[in-house]
């Protein structure tokens, strides 16, 4: 141990002249460099490239971790008003352009929730023409699943979905039907065409049932409620008197469906979203499935006052 551990002087001279005191393990490992043979592929006589001080190795690989990956993506451009929030996006329809804007409201200018005059306003800023049929445009990008009616009548707020298409554009959401996109196939005789939810099998949990009512005592009528988010309370409600204490998305979308104004599956997370935020409904721990909670039968209550 004393032996290795002693100093011993090493000289090198030639073009490159290299004197220090090093130990003896040093020099060994120095020597069996020296007298190595060449590595496959390397020619003899191509100089061997002189090797750093371990101190300056050292700093020269920090050095280079410090430098910026090449293959980084580049930040985009930061969006300075509504012509942008159109531009980056892609967005053709006119329930797409609501949607870029609402998304324009919540990223960029921070809104918690918006309303259809602020989506007007930024048609104005941004020099866009107004749509003649301006509701029922943004009603059809609420019956897609890219707004969100919100917890307080005439405001909204945008689906997560729809969260980042400033930046992702509409390529992931929109829904092809006969080579038109979600937004562009809505027409058609005497105004929007309804979108229905995928046929599903009666749930096992109304199987035994010969009619679903569509009124409550004590409750508004489900025809009178206006807001998407209510109505699926009021299917909870209609659940609850029948025994069934909570619903899986599918049961509601088909129970709502029955009762004559039916909530698609794809937005069904959204409208419990406003519920639960407000106290009205939860899930179950068990199973994930929605259930009315003693406030929302209060709220329920409320509204036919």
């Amino acid at each position: 141990m004393t032996d290795i551990a002693k100093e011993v002087r090493l000289v090198l001279s030639g073009r490159i002249a290299f004197e220090q005191d090093i130990s003896v393990a040093q020099g060994a490992q120095v020597i069996g460099l020296l007298q190595a043979p060449p590595e496959p592929g390397r020619p003899e006589h191509a100089p061997e490239r002189p090797a750093l001080h371990p101190a300056l190795a050292l700093e020269a690989e920090e050095a280079r971790l410090e430098l910026p990956a090449r293959d980084k993506e580049r930040p985009r451009p930061s969006v300075e008003g509504p012509r942008q929030a159109l531009e980056f996006s892609g967005a053709r329809t006119n329930p797409e352009k609501m949607t870029a804007f609402a998304s324009y409201l919540t990223q960029v200018e921070g809104h918690d929730a918006f309303t259809q005059s602020d989506v007007r306003r930024l048609f104005q800023r941004a020099r866009e023409r107004i749509p003649a049929h301006f509701t029922r445009d943004f009603d059809r990008a609420v019956q897609v699943g890219w707004i969100h009616e919100g917890e307080v009548k005439g405001e909204f707020y945008l689906s997560q979905a729809a969260q980042n298409v400033i930046e992702d554009g509409f390529g992931g959401l929109r829904v092809r039907r006969g080579g038109k996109s979600a937004g562009a196939g809505f027409a058609s005789r005497g105004g929007a065409a309804r979108q229905r939810p995928r046929s599903v099998p009666v749930p096992e949990a109304f199987a035994g049932l010969d009619q679903i009512p569509t009124t409550l005592d004590g409750v508004i009528p489900y025809h009178r409620v206006k807001l998407k988010r209510d109505k699926l309370l009021w299917a909870l409600k209609l659940a609850k008197h029948l025994g069934v204490e909570a619903l899986q998305n599918t049961e509601a979308a088909w129970l709502t469906d029955k009762l004559g104004d039916a909530i698609p599956n794809r937005d069904m997370t959204g409208h419990f979203t406003g519920l639960h935020r407000q106290g009205f409904a939860n899930r179950s721990m068990s199973d994930n499935a929605m259930r009315i909670t003693e406030k929302g039968e209060e709220y329920l209550g409320l509204l036919s006052a």
